[in-house]
Order: structure tokens, then C-alpha cells, then sequence
């Protein structure tokens, strides 16, 4: 049977989502795939800086915008200095592992351990799926070292035609959601409801990601004031903090949630997700046919701008750069808000990662 080794890390949850929809599609088609960190796995210094990255997200995203150029332009993940220090240990996680396929999810995992696999000559292919599917892009996307690649829009072809990637070693496929992340049938919806003691008014999803960074008290404050008839819901992540002041204010038709393994039951329940443009978060309310408010609050990080844009030119959500515009989106209502939805439909066609698998399928096959 084939093995598939699936390289992701902790720096974006996004990553890992994709990283997981692999998997299962990988799963059912007769694949043995893993997972694997190896940014975590390595070094202490690379620990450090994941978690420098992380820190960054939650408490200072306004400064991502630096910190994208500055990795940009030191490119730390293709120096010579830095990939002798870690060729012994890629040459060990190789041998753990033994994979037939390597395929990449992440901007920084495109160059080291490809480049050991090419220089060793072991035969191992390698993809990487860019899980950014609008440019602008991290450099690292773009590696010689990876024989194939896989995008999930025209936009992300040229873009990474123009980084001197060859169009011939880059093919479109659907973005890879998890398979529970579907639309919720009206008896789902009731009984969702029934758990959470909510009405039949709005619901109104506050995503905050897995580490709730951003200036969250301050959306929940102003969706709180224009719709305070509504039930809003909101995912504060590992930010127990931030939690612990929303619950303070002892809003009636407000819920707070910590890190939950049931997400999907919440997206699809909802009538309008809130989310920063990450490109899983706002695929996976796609799937689940809800319309998306993209936020670029205070801030907007150069890698997530493009999908921010996209949603008004296709049409599938809506995008706030302002708390203004926040507040007068929310304002407008469910009425306004499913207006998106044939648009939806036009721009997401359900998938899950069955056909990335069936493209790197045939040559690899187990007899």
C-alpha cells in the first residue's frame, strides 16, 4: 500500500484542517497517510519560533504584515547554514517514516526535506497542496525541489507561474474540507438549538480561531449592540481571558466556547460567520452553505488579503476593514445575509480531498 507522509505545523490551524481532510480522503482511497510536524518535531529553536508566530497571532497580529517580509525576505527555510544543521535530523524523520508520496500543506516545509530527498536520490515524489488559494503568497510556497503542485484557483496557478514555477507541474484542484463540514439539515439545526437553549432568532457565529486572537471583544461588542435580538455565538479558542470577560457581561443570548471538536455542528447551524479571511475557516463555511463576513480589523496579514478581496468579487461573503463596516453589514440582517448564497453556490462546488488523491493516485499506486 501506499504511504502518504502529510507535513503541517501548529502555525495556523488552517494548515492542519487541510492536513486532516488529506488524510481521510487518503484513508478511504487505500493510502496509509500520516501526519507529521516537523517544525515542532525538530529543533527547540524551531519551537521557538512557532511559538514566536503563534504569540504573534493571537496578541499582535497587526505586526504579521513585518513579519511576512521579513521571512520573505531572509528566507530562512532555503539556507545552506540552516539546512546542514537539520540534514541529520531529516535524514532520521525520512527513515521513520519511509513514505512512497511527501506532500507539503505548508509555506515552510517545501525545501529542506525535498531537497535531502532529491539529493539522496531515494525516489520519494513530492506535492505540496498551497493551502493559500488567492495571492499574495509566502515565498516558501515555491520550492525547486517539489515535482508537482496542487492549487485551489486559477488565481493561485498564475501566481505561482509567475514565481518561475513551471504551469505544467501545477494542476487545480478543490480545496480540501473536512467531510462533516456540509450543510445542516432543518432537524440538525432544531436540535442544535434545543442544546443551547437558543431561540429561533439569528444565529451569528464569532469565530475566533483555535488561539481567539484579534480584537474580538471588540466585534462582539459591536454585533452586540446592532444585534442584540440575535444568538451570538462565540469561539474564543484557547483565550480563556477573553472568554472569562465576554461571560462577565451576562448577555442572555450569548455563548461562549473554548476549543471545540464539534466546529463543524456550529458553522452549519449558524446564519452569518464571522471569521478572519483564513482560508480553511472561510471553506469550511462554504461547505456548510453559510455566508462569511471576512474581517480585516486593525489589521489585515498580507497572505490572507487576496481571499479578503475575493469576497466581493465573487460574491460569497461579505468584508469589513472597519468597524463601521462591521456594524452595517450586521445591521442589514439575515434577509441581506443569504442573499450570498446563490453566489455561494457558484464559487464552491462541494469536494472533499478525494480528487487531490485520485490525481497523485495512479502513479503511486500500490499493484
Amino acid at each position: 500500500m501506499t504511504k502518504l507522509l502529510i507535513l503541517s505545523s501548529d502555525t495556523g490551524e488552517g494548515h492542519n484542517s487541510a492536513a486532516a481532510a488529506i488524510e481521510n480522503a487518503a484513508k478511504s482511497a487505500g493510502f496509509i497517510p500520516s501526519i507529521r510536524k516537523p517544525i515542532e518535531e525538530s529543533t527547540k529553536t524551531n519551537c521557538v519560533l512557532a511559538s514566536f508566530y503563534n504569540t504573534l497571532l493571537t496578541y499582535g497580529p497587526q505586526w504579521m504584515g513585518w513579519y511576512f517580509r521579513m521571512i520573505d525576505s531572509a528566507r530562512p527555510n532555503e539556507r545552506d547554514c540552516f539546512y546542514s544543521k537539520v540534514r541529520k535530523y531529516i535524514g532520521r524523520f525520512i527513515d521513520s517514516e519511509s513514505p512512497d508520496i511527501v506532500l507539503s500543506v505548508h509555506p515552510m516545509l517545501n525545501h529542506f526535506i525535498q531537497r535531502f530527498i532529491k539529493e539522496e536520490r531515494l525516489g520519494i515524489a513530492c506535492y505540496t497542496f498551497v493551502t493559500d488559494p488567492f495571492p499574495p503568497f509566502w515565498r516558501g510556497w515555491s520550492s525547486p525541489y517539489v515535482d508537482r503542485y496542487f492549487v485551489a484557483t486559477d488565481e493561485a496557478l498564475q501566481a505561482l507561474t509567475a514565481s518561475a514555477i513551471p504551469a505544467w507541474r501545477i494542476e487545480r484542484v478543490p480545496m480540501p474540507v473536512r467531510p462533516r463540514f456540509v450543510p445542516a439539515t432543518m432537524t440538525a439545526i432544531r436540535e442544535f438549538r434545543s442544546t443551547l437553549k437558543l431561540d429561533d432568532a439569528s444565529i451569528i457565529l464569532i469565530n475566533g480561531g483555535a488561539r481567539g486572537g484579534g480584537p474580538l471583544l471588540r466585534i462582539y461588542r459591536t454585533v452586540h449592540k446592532v444585534a442584540a435580538g440575535a444568538n451570538i455565538l462565540i469561539v474564543c479558542g484557547r483565550n480563556r481571558r477573553l472568554r472569562w470577560r465576554i461571560e462577565r457581561m451576562h448577555h442572555p443570548r450569548t455563548r461562549t466556547f473554548g476549543f471545540l471538536d464539534d466546529f463543524y455542528r456550529y458553522v452549519a447551524a449558524a446564519d452569518i460567520v464571522i471569521t478572519k479571511p483564513g482560508a480553511l475557516s472561510t471553506y469550511e463555511a462554504l461547505a456548510c452553505n453559510v455566508p462569511v463576513l471576512l474581517t480585516g480589523l486593525r489589521c489585515l496579514m498580507p497572505q490572507e488579503s487576496g481571499l479578503f478581496e475575493a469576497a466581493a468579487h465573487y460574491d460569497f461573503g461579505f468584508a469589513a476593514k472597519t468597524f463601521d463596516e462591521l456594524e452595517s453589514i450586521i445591521s442589514k440582517g439575515a434577509n441581506e445575509w443569504t442573499r450570498k448564497l446563490a453566489s455561494i453556490s457558484q464559487f464552491y462546488k462541494r469536494a472533499s480531498a478525494d480528487e487531490l488523491i485520485e490525481k497523485i493516485q495512479p502513479a503511486h499506486a500500490a499493484p
